[in-house]
């Protein structure tokens, strides 16, 4: 694995940092101590930006028509970066549902895809969500996390413990 630096330093390169982790794992933290000077594409933050929640720390069930107007801001917020050539980092959940597509998405811009599995124990993650998610939503996202590949990204990081 290369060094983050070793791809911030490449100049004009687009690079796509695609965060995969339980709800809790650390992601946010993660990226402000190792990637704080890139922009963060997060759907929590887009949530509140659209009114479907008061902040990007709350949490809350939308209808389908809702979450695909986030869906639809996140593309937008993506395409704008990638045509700039700014890298980014991808701050969300990234269960796998709809991870295949969003990866060719970067690609078709010519993005470098570096994974980051956030690898930290359930229990971890259902404490620190406690009052926000229920544990067993916390359950039921954990059954549906796969973590990336090396064959799925250009580059992986696996995060322990954090």
């Amino acid at each position: 694995m290369k060094s983050l630096e070793s791809y911030l330093i490449r100049g004009s390169k687009l690079v796509v940092y695609l965060m995969v982790g339980m709800p809790g794992s650390g992601k946010s933290t993660w990226i402000k101590e190792n990637l704080p000077k890139l922009t963060v594409v997060s759907r929590d933050k887009i949530r509140a930006k659209l009114g479907f929640t008061e902040s990007e720390d709350e949490k809350a069930v939308l209808t389908s028509g809702q979450e695909k107007q986030v869906t639809d801001e996140e593309y937008f917020m993506m395409a704008k970066l990638c045509k700039k050539r700014q890298s980014f980092v991808i701050d969300d959940t990234n269960t796998g549902k709809y991870r295949k597509d969003l990866i060719e998405y970067l690609r078709n811009y010519g993005a470098t895809v570096v994974g980051v599995n956030m690898e930290t124990p359930l229990e971890i993650c259902i404490e620190r969500r406690k009052g926000q998610i229920p544990e067993a939503a916390m359950r039921g996202i954990y059954r549906k996390m796969i973590p990336l590949r090396k064959q799925d990204v250009d580059d992986l990081v696996n995060v322990k413990g954090y």
